[in-house]
């Protein structure tokens, strides 16, 4: 679970976080928009090293991984991940360009947002106390005894 956008190597991305700091509700709305537009994570490139074998000084990446990433589409309570082909990919199948279409379970998603980190959390404008996103996903439902119901 990583952001597709990096305040880091991003400087428009690292101005919408400043803009954005007091308030919580507005920051995630505008991480959202412009998360939503970027759909390779982007990869770091290959550490360089002059002839004395030492490393030469670079910036700290993003640490994604260079893959495509699926769009999530919703049809009536269930989820879909949509993945669009590549480039690459449209040369191999002959020019014929399809998106896979794959439905996305609640345990996969549960399992998706429980590897955002604290940092991450604090990045998207929610609280680390309150509101932690694997929390928004039902694990347990709560039913009322009979005499209840």
């Amino acid at each position: 679970g990583k952001l597709k956008a990096d305040p880091i190597s991003d400087p428009v991305f690292k101005s919408l976080l400043q803009s954005t700091r007091a308030n919580r509700k507005r920051r995630f709305q505008r991480v959202w928009e412009y998360c939503s537009k970027i759909t390779i994570c982007e990869a770091d490139e290959g550490k360089d090293e002059d002839e004395l074998g030492d490393s030469a000084q670079q910036k700290i990446g993003h640490g994604g991984c260079g893959r495509f990433q699926p769009a999530i589409r919703k049809e009536a309570l269930k989820l879909f991940s949509v993945w669009k082909q590549s480039k690459d990919e449209d040369e191999d199948s002959g020019g014929m360009a399809q998106s896979e279409k794959r439905p996305l379970p609640a345990s996969e998603v549960h399992t998706i947002l429980k590897k955002i980190t604290p940092e991450d959390v604090v990045t998207l404008g929610l609280s680390e106390d309150f509101a932690q996103p694997d929390w928004m996903v039902l694990t347990v439902l709560p039913v009322p005894p009979p005499q209840v119901r």
